[in-house]
Protein backbone atom coordinates (compact mmCIF):
# COMPACT_ATOMS: atom_id res chain seq x y z
CA UNK A 1 0.00 0.00 0.00
CA UNK A 2 2.81 2.35 0.89
CA UNK A 3 4.51 1.62 -2.44
CA UNK A 4 1.28 2.38 -4.33
CA UNK A 5 0.88 5.75 -2.59
CA UNK A 6 4.47 6.58 -3.33
CA UNK A 7 4.00 5.71 -7.01
CA UNK A 8 0.83 7.82 -7.22
CA UNK A 9 2.53 10.83 -5.67
CA UNK A 10 5.44 10.46 -8.12
CA UNK A 11 3.11 10.33 -11.12
CA UNK A 12 1.22 13.44 -9.90
CA UNK A 13 4.47 15.32 -9.42
CA UNK A 14 5.66 14.36 -12.91
CA UNK A 15 2.38 15.55 -14.41
CA UNK A 16 2.65 18.89 -12.63
CA UNK A 17 6.25 19.37 -13.73
CA UNK A 18 5.41 18.45 -17.33
CA UNK A 19 2.52 20.93 -17.42
CA UNK A 20 4.67 23.64 -15.95
CA UNK A 21 7.37 23.03 -18.53
CA UNK A 22 4.89 23.13 -21.41
CA UNK A 23 3.38 26.35 -20.09
CA UNK A 24 6.82 27.92 -19.84
CA UNK A 25 7.66 26.86 -23.40
CA UNK A 26 4.33 28.26 -24.63
CA UNK A 27 5.13 31.54 -22.92
CA UNK A 28 8.41 31.71 -24.85
CA UNK A 29 6.65 31.36 -28.25
CA UNK A 30 5.96 34.86 -29.66
CA UNK A 31 2.30 35.58 -30.39
CA UNK A 32 1.29 36.54 -33.94
CA UNK A 33 1.69 40.31 -34.52
CA UNK A 34 -1.57 42.16 -34.96
CA UNK A 35 -1.13 44.61 -37.84
CA UNK A 36 -3.36 47.69 -37.69
CA UNK A 37 -6.22 47.53 -40.17
CA UNK A 38 -5.64 49.61 -43.29
CA UNK A 39 -7.98 52.60 -43.51
CA UNK A 40 -10.71 52.29 -46.10
CA UNK A 41 -10.15 54.52 -49.16
CA UNK A 42 -12.28 57.64 -49.21
CA UNK A 43 -14.91 57.82 -51.93
CA UNK A 44 -14.23 60.56 -54.52
CA UNK A 45 -16.11 63.77 -53.85
CA UNK A 46 -18.11 65.67 -56.43
CA UNK A 47 -16.51 68.97 -57.42
CA UNK A 48 -18.10 71.86 -59.28
CA UNK A 49 -16.50 74.74 -61.18
CA UNK A 50 -18.11 77.65 -62.95
CA UNK A 51 -16.50 80.34 -65.09
CA UNK A 52 -17.78 83.57 -66.57
CA UNK A 53 -15.67 85.18 -69.27
CA UNK A 54 -15.58 87.88 -71.92
CA UNK A 55 -14.34 86.90 -75.36
CA UNK A 56 -13.50 90.07 -77.28
CA UNK A 57 -13.96 88.38 -80.62
CA UNK A 58 -14.21 89.69 -84.13
CA UNK A 59 -15.59 87.76 -87.10
CA UNK A 60 -14.17 87.14 -90.55
CA UNK A 61 -15.01 84.77 -93.37
CA UNK A 62 -17.66 84.03 -95.99
CA UNK A 63 -21.32 83.93 -95.05
CA UNK A 64 -24.69 83.49 -96.69
CA UNK A 65 -27.15 83.36 -93.85
CA UNK A 66 -30.08 85.13 -95.54
CA UNK A 67 -30.83 83.45 -98.86
CA UNK A 68 -31.70 84.60 -101.50
CA UNK A 69 -29.19 87.37 -100.71
CA UNK A 70 -25.71 86.60 -102.13
CA UNK A 71 -22.70 85.31 -100.24
CA UNK A 72 -20.77 88.13 -98.59
CA UNK A 73 -17.25 88.44 -97.26
CA UNK A 74 -17.31 89.48 -93.60
CA UNK A 75 -14.53 91.19 -91.64
CA UNK A 76 -15.92 92.71 -88.43
CA UNK A 77 -13.75 93.85 -85.54
CA UNK A 78 -14.70 93.61 -81.88
CA UNK A 79 -15.32 97.36 -81.72
CA UNK A 80 -17.95 97.08 -84.44
CA UNK A 81 -19.55 94.12 -82.70
CA UNK A 82 -19.83 96.05 -79.43
CA UNK A 83 -21.44 99.05 -81.14
CA UNK A 84 -24.36 96.85 -82.13
CA UNK A 85 -24.31 94.42 -79.21
CA UNK A 86 -27.73 93.75 -77.67
CA UNK A 87 -26.71 91.23 -75.02
CA UNK A 88 -25.26 87.81 -74.46
CA UNK A 89 -23.70 85.32 -72.11
CA UNK A 90 -20.38 83.48 -72.13
CA UNK A 91 -19.60 80.83 -69.55
CA UNK A 92 -18.19 77.40 -68.85
CA UNK A 93 -18.78 74.79 -66.18
CA UNK A 94 -17.28 71.52 -65.02
CA UNK A 95 -18.42 68.65 -62.79
CA UNK A 96 -15.73 66.30 -61.49
CA UNK A 97 -15.88 62.91 -59.75
CA UNK A 98 -12.45 61.49 -59.14
CA UNK A 99 -10.77 61.39 -62.54
CA UNK A 100 -14.07 61.65 -64.45
CA UNK A 101 -15.19 65.03 -65.82
CA UNK A 102 -18.19 66.64 -67.48
CA UNK A 103 -17.38 69.91 -69.25
CA UNK A 104 -19.74 72.58 -70.63
CA UNK A 105 -19.21 75.77 -72.62
CA UNK A 106 -21.92 78.21 -73.75
CA UNK A 107 -21.77 81.29 -75.97
CA UNK A 108 -24.99 83.18 -76.73
CA UNK A 109 -25.19 86.64 -78.27
CA UNK A 110 -27.38 89.02 -80.24
CA UNK A 111 -26.32 91.96 -82.39
CA UNK A 112 -28.62 94.35 -84.25
CA UNK A 113 -26.89 96.76 -86.63
CA UNK A 114 -29.04 99.55 -88.08
CA UNK A 115 -28.39 101.76 -91.07
CA UNK A 116 -30.26 104.32 -93.13
CA UNK A 117 -29.82 104.16 -96.90
CA UNK A 118 -31.22 106.34 -99.68
CA UNK A 119 -32.25 104.21 -102.67
CA UNK A 120 -33.54 106.47 -105.44
CA UNK A 121 -33.20 109.40 -103.05
CA UNK A 122 -35.80 107.98 -100.66
CA UNK A 123 -34.65 107.23 -97.10
CA UNK A 124 -35.02 103.62 -95.99
CA UNK A 125 -34.13 102.03 -92.66
CA UNK A 126 -32.25 98.75 -92.72
CA UNK A 127 -31.99 96.60 -89.60
CA UNK A 128 -30.40 93.18 -89.17
CA UNK A 129 -31.06 91.05 -86.09
CA UNK A 130 -28.48 88.29 -85.69
CA UNK A 131 -28.84 85.85 -82.78
CA UNK A 132 -26.48 82.92 -82.26
CA UNK A 133 -25.99 80.12 -79.76
CA UNK A 134 -23.00 77.78 -79.48
CA UNK A 135 -23.07 75.08 -76.81
CA UNK A 136 -20.54 72.36 -75.99
CA UNK A 137 -21.02 69.31 -73.74
CA UNK A 138 -18.14 66.83 -73.36
CA UNK A 139 -17.29 63.92 -71.07
CA UNK A 140 -13.66 63.71 -69.99
CA UNK A 141 -11.06 61.70 -68.10
CA UNK A 142 -7.96 62.93 -66.26
CA UNK A 143 -5.10 60.79 -67.54
CA UNK A 144 -2.35 62.56 -65.57
CA UNK A 145 -2.74 64.36 -62.25
CA UNK A 146 0.39 65.49 -60.41
CA UNK A 147 1.36 68.52 -58.37
CA UNK A 148 3.21 69.90 -61.41
CA UNK A 149 0.76 69.32 -64.25
CA UNK A 150 -2.44 67.59 -65.38
CA UNK A 151 -3.70 66.23 -68.70
CA UNK A 152 -7.37 65.62 -69.60
CA UNK A 153 -9.05 64.09 -72.64
CA UNK A 154 -12.60 64.87 -73.84
CA UNK A 155 -15.22 63.62 -76.29
CA UNK A 156 -18.61 65.21 -76.85
CA UNK A 157 -20.85 67.28 -79.09
CA UNK A 158 -21.09 70.97 -80.00
CA UNK A 159 -24.36 72.45 -81.20
CA UNK A 160 -24.99 75.63 -83.18
CA UNK A 161 -28.10 77.73 -83.72
CA UNK A 162 -28.35 80.95 -85.71
CA UNK A 163 -31.24 83.19 -86.65
CA UNK A 164 -30.86 86.22 -88.90
CA UNK A 165 -33.60 88.68 -89.78
CA UNK A 166 -33.38 91.56 -92.27
CA UNK A 167 -35.93 94.36 -92.13
CA UNK A 168 -36.06 97.12 -94.71
CA UNK A 169 -38.45 99.90 -93.70
CA UNK A 170 -39.55 101.71 -96.84
CA UNK A 171 -42.83 103.59 -96.77
CA UNK A 172 -45.52 102.51 -97.12
CA UNK A 173 -44.39 98.95 -96.22
CA UNK A 174 -41.65 96.78 -94.72
CA UNK A 175 -39.62 94.09 -96.43
CA UNK A 176 -38.63 91.24 -94.12
CA UNK A 177 -36.37 88.25 -94.70
CA UNK A 178 -35.66 85.67 -91.99
CA UNK A 179 -33.58 82.49 -91.93
CA UNK A 180 -32.58 80.11 -89.12
CA UNK A 181 -30.23 77.13 -89.06
CA UNK A 182 -29.32 74.52 -86.44
CA UNK A 183 -26.61 71.85 -86.61
CA UNK A 184 -24.26 69.78 -84.46
CA UNK A 185 -20.77 68.26 -84.67
CA UNK A 186 -19.00 65.48 -82.78
CA UNK A 187 -15.81 66.76 -81.14
CA UNK A 188 -12.75 65.43 -79.33
CA UNK A 189 -10.31 67.50 -77.33
CA UNK A 190 -7.60 67.76 -74.70
CA UNK A 191 -6.65 70.11 -71.89
CA UNK A 192 -3.22 70.66 -70.33
CA UNK A 193 -2.38 72.64 -67.18
CA UNK A 194 1.14 73.43 -65.95
CA UNK A 195 1.49 74.76 -62.39
CA UNK A 196 4.30 77.31 -62.29
CA UNK A 197 3.87 78.20 -58.60
CA UNK A 198 1.18 77.48 -56.00
CA UNK A 199 -0.74 80.42 -57.48
CA UNK A 200 0.30 80.87 -61.13
CA UNK A 201 -0.40 78.35 -63.89
CA UNK A 202 -0.50 77.99 -67.67
CA UNK A 203 -3.43 76.28 -69.37
CA UNK A 204 -4.54 75.33 -72.85
CA UNK A 205 -7.59 73.50 -74.17
CA UNK A 206 -8.57 72.60 -77.72
CA UNK A 207 -11.24 70.72 -79.67
CA UNK A 208 -11.59 69.50 -83.24
CA UNK A 209 -14.76 68.15 -84.78
CA UNK A 210 -16.81 67.20 -87.77
CA UNK A 211 -20.43 66.38 -88.44
CA UNK A 212 -22.92 68.67 -90.05
CA UNK A 213 -19.97 71.02 -90.48
CA UNK A 214 -17.21 70.21 -92.92
CA UNK A 215 -14.89 70.78 -89.97
CA UNK A 216 -14.45 72.88 -86.87
CA UNK A 217 -11.68 73.65 -84.41
CA UNK A 218 -11.49 75.67 -81.21
CA UNK A 219 -8.30 76.52 -79.28
CA UNK A 220 -7.62 78.54 -76.12
CA UNK A 221 -4.33 79.25 -74.38
CA UNK A 222 -3.61 81.49 -71.44
CA UNK A 223 -2.36 82.12 -67.92
CA UNK A 224 -4.25 81.86 -64.64
CA UNK A 225 -3.85 83.05 -61.06
CA UNK A 226 -5.40 81.30 -58.03
CA UNK A 227 -6.62 84.07 -55.75
CA UNK A 228 -7.55 81.59 -53.01
CA UNK A 229 -8.88 78.03 -52.77
CA UNK A 230 -12.18 79.08 -54.34
CA UNK A 231 -11.51 81.89 -56.81
CA UNK A 232 -9.11 82.20 -59.73
CA UNK A 233 -8.74 84.58 -62.67
CA UNK A 234 -7.48 83.82 -66.16
CA UNK A 235 -6.58 85.63 -69.37
CA UNK A 236 -5.57 84.39 -72.81
CA UNK A 237 -6.46 84.13 -76.47
CA UNK A 238 -9.12 82.02 -78.20
CA UNK A 239 -9.77 81.18 -81.84
CA UNK A 240 -12.64 79.15 -83.32
CA UNK A 241 -13.14 78.20 -86.97
CA UNK A 242 -16.36 76.64 -88.30
CA UNK A 243 -17.11 75.69 -91.92
CA UNK A 244 -20.77 74.70 -92.28
CA UNK A 245 -22.78 74.62 -95.50
CA UNK A 246 -26.32 73.42 -96.05
CA UNK A 247 -27.81 74.15 -99.46
CA UNK A 248 -27.71 77.90 -99.95
CA UNK A 249 -26.79 78.52 -96.29
CA UNK A 250 -23.06 79.18 -95.76
CA UNK A 251 -21.29 79.83 -92.45
CA UNK A 252 -17.54 79.73 -93.04
CA UNK A 253 -16.17 81.95 -90.31
CA UNK A 254 -13.23 82.48 -87.98
CA UNK A 255 -13.79 84.08 -84.57
CA UNK A 256 -10.75 85.10 -82.56
CA UNK A 257 -9.70 87.50 -79.84
CA UNK A 258 -8.51 87.90 -76.23
CA UNK A 259 -10.35 86.30 -73.31
CA UNK A 260 -10.65 87.49 -69.71
CA UNK A 261 -12.52 85.50 -67.07
CA UNK A 262 -13.13 84.46 -63.47
CA UNK A 263 -13.55 80.91 -62.13
CA UNK A 264 -15.22 79.75 -58.92
CA UNK A 265 -14.94 76.33 -57.28
CA UNK A 266 -17.88 75.25 -55.11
Amino acid sequence: MTSFNTLLRGAFAATVLTGTALAARAADIPSPRQEPAAPLPLAPALTFKGAAYLWATGLEGRMRTLPPLPTVKVDIGFDQVMKNFDGGIMGAGEIGYGRYLLFFDVIASKISPNKTVFPAGVPAGVKVDSASFIGLAAAGYRFVDTESYSLDGFAGVRGFSTKNTLRVQLLPGTLKLSESEQWADAVVGARFRLNLTPSWYLTTIGFVGKGASRYEWDVFGGVGYAIDQRWSAFAGYRAMKVDHRNGSFIFDALQQGPVLGLTSRF
